[in-house]
Parts: C-alpha cells; structure tokens; sequence
C-alpha cells in the first residue's frame, strides 16, 4: 500500500507537471535543463588590493593641456585613427570626444574608434555623432575586456553591440587590467586573465563567437606574445577576419612579441598597429622605433597606424599620424587615401601608410 506521505508527494509532483505545461514550459526530453554553477572568474583579485586600478597611476601627473599644432598632411585626407583616447575619463585627456572628432573633420580625416579603458564607447561615438556637427565623419566604439566590466564578459560585448546607433566596433582583449600588465609592473591590483595553464579561457571563445557573429572588429591588447598568437588562430577558426595587434613594440609592459612571432600573427592575417605619433617619443615603458621593429617583419601589407594620443601632454590630436608618417620608416601617400578601413569594416580605397621592409 501506498502511504499518505507518498500519495500526497504524488500530488504534488502531478500539480507542479501541470502549471509547468499551463505556463509554457517545455518539458520535452530532448531539451537539457537550465543548470547553474558558479563559474571561476576571468578577473583575479589579490588578498589586499594595494594599488587600488590602473589609473591610480596617472592622476595628477599628465596634467598639463595638449596644444593643438595644427599640423597637416595629404596623408590624413580620408584616413581613420583605430585607438583615439578621449576625455572626461578618470584621469586628464587631452580633448574630449567632441573636440577630437571636430579635429579630425577639420583634417579631412574619413573616421575615429574612440577607446577608454574602462567602459563601452559606443554610446559616446553616437552622442558625437549626433551633437558635434561633423557630417561625414564615420565615429566608431570601443570596448576593452578590462576589471571594470567583468574582464572577459560576453554580456559585456552584448550590451556593447546592442547600444543604440549601431556604432560597435572594435572589441580589445584586455589593456592595462592584463595579468601581462599588472605582473610587469609588480602591481598589487585585480588583473584579467586569457588563459589558464596555456589554455584559453571558454569566456575568451565565446567573446570570439560574438566578435564573428556580429562582424566585429578584435584587439589582441596588452595580453603575453604567446597569447597573442593563440587569440589570432582561434579567432582566424571563427571567420574573423579583422584582427589588431595592439601596438606592439611599443614596450615590455605590453605585448612585445619577438620578429618570428610577429610574422606568424600576421601570417595568419592579422595587422600590426603602429603607434605613429609614439615612434618619436621616448616614454617611460615606451620603446621608440615601433615602426623599425615591425618593418623588420616584412609584413608592410599588414601594418595600420594609430595616433594612440589622449593623454594630456601628447602629440596633438592627428598630429601624430602626421608626424609618424615622417619617420624614416614611412612613406605617405598623397591623394584620396583611407587608413585602415578594412579593419572597421568599411571599404577599402587605399593604403595610406606603409612600412619599408
């Protein structure tokens, strides 16, 4: 006989199958049930975080306000800056995104990709767009996989495709929150991590997935070589196609890839930004000659300029595209040129600037 205890579990069981079927729920078998697990987090927090963020750095010191050179060159006519920093942000900018981009428009520039470091530009790049009276002038976001948005956070890139206008573009893998970064520096900080014992992280191939699923643009950041070339090849197996070696030679603070691992990344297709205002500066973690490191590579066909400015004392905003394209590494070419619009999608008219082997 079947006990009351038992009768009444049936009961109950038979009731909740029933509101289950009456609100919709699917209850077929071939369907796996939603499961919940916590799940180890890409970003690493120390036991005391002693030096707080990134910018913590930085406050206070690059105070002084950039001018304006009003430098000039053919080679800026329809060309577009992949890595423009802009303000407000947590510490001094040089110009906001509005002043920028009227800067740009003024050059006869084709577009910008804004970038902060620690939060979507996407939004930014329509309110430019709507209130900075550029007409023409194509303003793309960005978003870097930092601490501040969940480091490697596919609902962070969701929200970034979904923001109003249509203006996402370039996702970077993660910049001054890398565990590359933060170890070099011996920082006692959160850090965002890739990989795990040399194998990328599920999170790091699923951000890919969206990067193809919505044709954007990838950033390798600031992540180790080794990485790097792991980053490129699994999103070369997705269908990206669009892929940035973030400024590398630039320091051992960031990727600082040897000549054989460049060629590999770019033999697989990705492009290696150049830094070109930075090329002329000597700055602390900074190495000059960029440009010479990755000519050396052979790849002039996969190399894009940036300015990279932003900061407060740096090169005027376009004036560093105009006075890398003088270093000796560089050729410009006058006439209807467009930067890299292969890299946002755009169509491409011609090469503006390229690398002597």
């Amino acid at each position: 006989m079947i006990s009351a205890r038992m009768r009444t579990l049936a009961t109950a069981l038979s009731g909740l199958a029933c509101m289950a079927g009456f609100h919709g729920v699917s209850m077929a078998a071939d369907e796996p049930p939603v499961t919940w697990a916590p799940a180890q987090s890409s970003v690493v927090n120390p036991s005391r975080n002693i030096a707080l963020d990134a910018w913590e750095s930085y406050k206070g010191k690059l105070t002084k306000q950039s001018v304006d050179q009003h430098l000039d060159d053919p080679v800026l006519k329809g060309a577009i800056d992949i890595h423009a920093h802009f303000g407000p942000d947590s510490y001094s900018r040089g110009w906001d995104a509005l002043e920028i981009a009227k800067m740009a428009k003024a050059r006869g520039m084709r577009g910008l990709v804004l970038k902060n470091h620690w939060s979507e530009s996407a939004s930014t790049a329509y309110l430019v767009r709507k209130y900075a009276d550029v007409p023409g002038l194509e303003v793309f976001g960005g978003l870097a996989l930092n601490a501040t948005v969940g480091g490697i956070n596919p609902q962070a890139v969701r929200y970034f495709v979904d923001v109003e206008g249509g203006n996402a573009k370039v996702v970077w893998m993660p910049s001054h929150d890398s565990e590359k970064e933060v170890t070099y520096l011996k920082e006692k900080r959160p850090y965002v991590i890739v990989s795990r014992n040399g194998v990328l992280l599920p999170e790091v191939l699923e951000v890919l997935d969206l990067i193809a699923q919505h044709k954007l643009t990838l950033a390798t950041g600031h992540v180790s070589p080794a990485e790097m070339l792991q980053i490129v090849s699994e999103a070369k197996k997705r269908g990206i196609d669009r892929i940035i070696l973030t400024h590398t030679g630039l320091g051992p603070m960031y990727t600082d890839p040897t000549i054989e691992q460049l060629q590999q990344a770019v033999g697989m297709g990705a492009y290696a930004e150049v830094v070109a205002g930075r090329d002329a500066q000597d700055e602390p973690h900074h190495r000059p000659g960029g440009l010479h490191h990755i000519g050396r590579c052979g790849a002039d066909r996969h190399v894009e300029p940036s300015r990279h400015a932003g900061a407060c004392r740096t090169r005027a905003a376009r004036g560093g595209l105009q006075r890398g394209r003088s270093q000796p590494h560089v050729q410009g070419q006058s006439g209807e040129g467009a930067g890299p619009a292969r890299l946002v999608g755009g169509e491409e008219r011609r090469i503006a600037l390229k690398v002597h082997k």
